[in-house]
């Protein structure tokens, strides 16, 4: 080869790398998008269950090299438990007046901030929260051995979370109930008005639940309400359409997005707490 081929060739090699190359460093720094404007960590404030009048008891779930931060209430060993899988720009202290509600129903509950949140430690990163779903639900299997029945409940972004990991989570949950949920990262992203809409496709595909819900084979509860402003109607019911029965659907009325926990009622969680109550899913309302 002269060396006049090998200057072509040498010219020809820099866009090819440059091909390979950048649609990897542009999905890095979109999953870093998406972590940074997504996944934002809340400080743990002084509420408790006890601030509710409710006993409670501290967990902490290893994690390697650091640990998570967990609260827990434990009415008996029998009682039904709801593991909770919350939300962005929360911590376990938003949960606190929830597992109050709960625990005066008659069941447990466990709680707990992913990596990076609130007084856990870690990174707030995709891959660590697969993780910290798997490890908290192994934990709360072990908190709970005799639990009469556990359900996974997970609100807003913690939905996306939770379903892409519940098909690797052992013990398999008694049901699932998906509290104020969203159809995928992508479009969460649009709603929360952190990119336009004509950008989302640059956007790696997380938390797609409406093409991951069909991995899951659990009674499944989807719980909404009319006047969420972050995430609309269509929605949980583009996941309720795309998931395996049994499964039931209930409209709440007039709550806001954050109001499931800034001020939860018996109304909201109804139907939550009849199907943790009893392993029966509620009537459906549309």
């Amino acid at each position: 080869m002269n060396e006049s081929s090998n200057v072509r060739w040498r010219w020809l090699i820099v866009p090819l790398v440059l091909l390979v190359t950048l649609p990897f460093a542009a999905r890095r720094l979109a999953y870093r998008t998406v972590e940074k404007n997504g996944l934002i960590s809340k400080p743990v404030g002084p509420e408790t269950p006890a601030t509710f009048g409710v006993p409670f008891n501290r967990v902490v779930i290893p994690r390697g090299s650091y640990h998570l931060d967990g609260v827990m209430t434990k009415i008996s060993d029998r009682a039904p438990v709801v593991v909770i899988f919350h939300g962005s720009a929360e911590s376990v202290s938003y949960w606190a007046d929830v597992q109050a509600l709960l625990y005066k129903a008659g069941i447990s509950s466990y709680v707990f901030d992913y990596s990076g949140f609130g007084n856990s430690g870690g990174e707030r990163e995709a891959i660590a929260i697969a993780e910290d779903v798997r490890q908290a639900w192994r934990d709360a299997a072990i908190q709970f051995p005799n639990a009469q029945r556990r359900i996974a409940v997970a609100y807003s972004l913690g939905s996306g979370f939770l379903v892409s990991e519940l098909p690797n989570l052992a013990p398999e949950p008694q049901g699932l109930a998906l509290v104020a949920s969203y159809s995928s990262a992508r479009e969460a992203a649009v709603a929360f008005g952190t990119i336009p809409r004509w950008a989302a496709p640059i956007l790696p595909d997380l938390w797609n639940t409406v093409d991951e819900i069909a991995a899951v084979h659990v009674p499944l509860l989807v719980v909404h309400s009319d006047a969420d402003q972050m995430f609309p109607m269509s929605m949980p019911r583009r996941i309720f359409a795309a998931a395996n029965d049994p499964k039931a659907f209930v409209r709440v009325h007039g709550y806001r997005h954050e109001d499931g926990h800034i001020r939860p009622d018996g109304t909201f969680w109804a139907g939550v707490m009849t199907f943790a109550q009893t392993g029966y899913l509620p009537q459906s309302s549309f």
